[in-house]
């Protein structure tokens, strides 16, 4: 971990709980004060300001690079806000470079809001039952909601209302986007630059935790942010998919903003008792009570979790947790961190997953658009796949030592999926 990974880390401690921060400097004992006081006699006004927070030889301007492969600029940013010494740390040009996103990231917030009212207005009106999936329903659980970088809105509808609901979309002015490659899950729209995803199942392949969803729409919570209401599940199938969406991500480059999804879940819903009593079983269901212990311990260790009530993840593999917390950092918010090495990567480990002719069948149905038309091709889609790898390779333009890195951090993929029993 490099100096300005363990420092991002500590911001996003700083910006989720401060409070636990403050009650562990108030424990500090006597002794300890008084060491700090005859530290700062020692010091100039400027070496004061620094020294109790910026580590020795951190570079601004790759932390500022960490936030952003990390989606998490703004809630990092909030540690400036609150914090005087630390912004006048940091150099301008980093400032002004950050304030910037910032100032963006608050402009889509505020667009994505009206959206997400809008939308709730609609469904309310042709008497849709309806819940958002991540987004705001994860966004609700963090400290400052503005803070979290918001993508999609994703929602789910019963099955049976959803060609109605495609319709009611439709007239009402949203824009048809694209129907595949994920047909069998949802369709696409966009309004005014916003980007919506109507389930009709929320279930991937390999798991079924269709159950809990669908419970959950018909139990769904009214409840609002920042002013702005919309439908979310009960807090047993809001936690399973939060988890289930990690569980996928790490198949493909997990990033720490879906894991704080997770954390500030834990820390407002999952204590222990709420483990014992439901959803423990659930977890077990969809075999994920691995990945949930070992991604909470790991915000303990790492992000800042305060542990209080939090016991049921005590036994989780402490290397497991150093492991994932160091696939997180290599990888960044859907592998951007890596770029192009990242596709590499990921096909590369779902080939040693799942075999070469089942992965580029399985992939060529998928991407092959002439195939969707003409389903006889299927025998073929293979070589098409074949041929899209091929292309994909060449433009990715990787010399010998980024692919051997690329493969290298497949293999060490699939050995962590693989001991965090996910495949």
């Amino acid at each position: 971990m490099t100096t300005e990974q363990a420092f991002l880390l500590e911001l996003i401690k700083r910006s989720q709980f401060p409070e636990a921060i403050d009650a562990a400097s108030a424990g500090e004992t006597q002794e300890t004060q008084e060491t700090h006081e005859s530290r700062k006699t020692q010091e100039t006004p400027e070496t004061q300001e620094n020294t109790a927070i910026v580590p020795d030889g951190l570079d601004w301007d790759k932390l500022y690079k960490e936030t952003f492969f990390q989606s998490v600029l703004c809630m990092a940013w909030t540690c400036f806000d609150e914090l005087p010494e630390l912004k006048n740390a940091l150099p301008e040009e980093v400032r002004a470079r950050w304030k910037e996103a910032e100032n963006r990231q608050l402009v889509n917030y505020i667009r994505y809001m009206h959206a997400q009212a809008e939308l709730t207005a609609l469904m309310r009106e042709k008497e849709i039952p309806f819940a958002v999936l991540k987004g705001l329903a994860a966004a609700i659980n963090y400290r400052d909601p503005s803070k979290r970088a918001m993508g999609d809105i994703d929602f789910i509808v019963p099955q049976e209302l959803f060609e109605k609901t495609r319709e009611i979309l439709l007239e009402a002015g949203y824009r048809l986007t694209s129907e595949e490659p994920d047909y069998t899950r949802h369709i696409a729209f966009d309004r005014f630059g916003v980007h919506f995803e109507l389930h009709h199942h929320f279930s991937h392949e390999d798991r079924d935790v269709e159950r809990f969803v669908t419970d959950g729409i018909e139990n769904a919570r009214n409840v609002a942010v920042d002013g702005t209401e919309f439908s979310m599940l009960p807090p047993l199938g809001n936690g399973i998919v939060l988890l289930d969406h990690m569980k996928n991500h790490l198949k493909s480059g997990l990033g720490l903003r879906q894991v704080i999804d997770w954390m500030m879940y834990v820390s407002s819903e999952l204590n222990d008792s709420f483990w014992e009593t439901e959803f423990r079983s659930a977890a077990e269901e969809a075999r994920l009570v691995k990945l949930a212990k070992v991604v909470t311990k790991m915000c303990l260790k790492y992000m800042g979790l305060p542990a209080d009530n939090i016991s049921w993840c005590d036994d989780a593999d402490d290397r497991l947790c150093d492991d994932l917390i160091e696939n997180l950092l290599v990888s960044g918010n859907f592998g951007r961190r890596n770029g192009e090495g990242n596709k590499i990567e990921n096909v590369t480990a779902s080939i040693r997953r799942e075999g070469l002719f089942r992965r580029l069948q399985s992939a060529g149905e998928s991407n092959w658009k002439a195939y969707k038309k003409h389903k006889w091709l299927k025998p073929f889609c293979w070589i098409y796949q074949s041929g899209r790898y091929a292309r994909q390779g060449f433009k990715a333009k990787r010399s010998g030592a980024q692919l051997k890195d690329d493969l290298k951090r497949a293999e060490k993929r699939n050995k962590l999926l693989r001991e965090l029993e996910i495949i």
